[in-house]
């Protein structure tokens, strides 16, 4: 029989039956690694919703019920701990400078101790991290309550001035002078708050330098260097190079940064607020002392003055305080909170020209005279500075102290991001 003639058999029943079971079973198995795939799926994308974004909107701490979030938290502590290994990258390379050279010795031991410092803030920075922002929200609760506020204007100078660019000035326009009236002259108030600086990264850094200056020429035998100001044009590239390197390095987006320098100048504002609020007198006593070591030294000095020896004679011999003794133990005028308690207790408690028994301080044994009180007497300036200087840091002091002030912290070392635990980690072999 020709090929042509040959038919293919036809599929038995059993046949259909087992090819039916066949193309069942691998449906199933399809469906089921499909099945396997989706879940698969369906769980890295649960781990990277709950670690990119669930976790990170999580709050790390609440201020009279106001979250504080991871997400700002992480954003704060790498842009701080990328400044502060920047500042340490470039301590260390100025102490390469010096090599071993001992004229050098005094500096190579100033920077090396600055390193030091350093170290200290970036090894402690992910607990301080959240003591700053929890202070940032309670300065940003207080300016609401207050009214102040940071406008965008305000920020954008902020950073140009860190960058060492000023806006010029407009010129006046020439018309009719007023008449001068008497007016207080208002007195300038010292503060000390965050100051933002842009600061290099660990890798690729950008940092604001000092204007190049440009030798003017003329007739005087010396010229003299004039400082050539920064362009606007020049500002807006070098904060962009920034920007870009603080996104790359530290992964800080432009918001999170003028969110920082925000949260700065409201510092400052408030600081300004507080010092102004402060009275410019208070009680205070005018008083002088001798220090000595032990107390049985401190019943002989007693003892001399008794029996009618001049104060400031015996305080010149023995007093052991070189900042009062030259001066016959004067410690001229003073308000509560200038010093240790235990001491300014006995010195308010005398009256005037009455010597006290003595007091045992943290600083040795004193014998107290109290010279003049006074109820309400103008503050020193420079007492009245600390005072101003201070006002912040006293206010948040209350703030923590204050039940009234809600204050919880949930933090933990998982909310650390791991670029920042491994740069720490690092530098802590490094110097241990």
């Amino acid at each position: 029989m020709s090929k042509e003639g040959k038919r293919v058999p036809a599929e038995t029943r059993k046949q259909q039956v087992r090819r039916a079971r066949e193309e069942r079973q691998e449906r199933i198995l399809l469906l089921a690694l499909g099945g396997v795939a989706s879940l698969v799926l369906l769980i890295l994308a649960f781990g990277y919703y709950q670690e990119n974004i669930a976790k990170l909107d999580r709050p790390i701490a609440t201020v009279n019920g106001v979250p504080i979030r991871v997400r700002e938290y992480q954003a704060n502590l790498r842009y701080n701990s990328s400044a502060l290994i920047g500042q340490l990258e470039s301590l260390r390379e100025d102490l390469a400078q010096f090599g071993d050279d001992p004229t050098y010795s005094f500096l190579k031991d100033y920077f090396e101790q600055q390193a030091s410092d350093l170290l200290g803030q970036l090894f402690s920075l992910p607990q301080n991290q959240l003591e700053g922002l929890i202070e940032d929200e309670l300065v940003r609760q207080e300016a609401a309550r207050r009214n102040l506020t940071v406008s965008a204007d305000e920020i954008d100078e902020e950073v140009e001035r860190a960058f060492g660019y000023y806006r010029p000035t407009p010129t006046p326009t020439a018309g009719p002078s007023p008449t001068p009236t008497k007016t207080g002259t208002p007195t300038r108030t010292p503060t000390i708050t965050p100051t933002f600086t842009p600061s290099p990264t660990p890798t690729g850094t950008l940092t604001p330098t000092t204007p190049t200056a440009t030798p003017t020429f003329g007739p005087t035998e010396t010229p003299q260097p004039t400082v050539t100001p920064m362009t606007y044009q020049g500002f807006q590239e070098r904060k962009q190079e920034y920007l870009d390197t603080l996104s790359k390095n530290a992964q800080v987006s432009e918001a999170e940064f003028r969110r920082i320098i925000e949260a700065a100048v409201l510092r400052r504002k408030l600081q300004k607020a507080l010092a102004d609020e402060l009275p410019t007198s208070a009680e205070q006593v005018h008083a002088r002392h001798i220090l000595v070591k032990t107390y049985a030294d401190a019943l002989k000095a007693k003892e001399r003055l008794d029996k009618g020896e001049d104060f400031a004679l015996v305080a010149q011999e023995l007093s052991e305080d070189t900042g009062s003794k030259e001066d016959g133990g004067d410690l001229g005028w003073f308000p509560r909170g200038a010093m240790i308690q235990e001491f300014e207790d006995v010195a308010f408690a005398l009256a005037p020209n009455q010597i006290s028994v003595p007091i045992t301080t943290s600083y040795g044994v004193h014998i107290i005279q109290t010279l003049a009180h006074e109820p309400d007497r103008p503050l020193d300036e420079r007492i009245l500075q600390q005072r101003q200087s201070g006002a912040l840091d006293e206010w948040l002091r209350n703030m923590f102290l204050d039940p009234s002030v809600k204050i919880e912290r949930f933090f933990r070392n998982e909310y650390v991001p791991a670029d920042v635990t491994k740069a720490i980690e690092q530098l802590r072999a490094q110097t241990y």
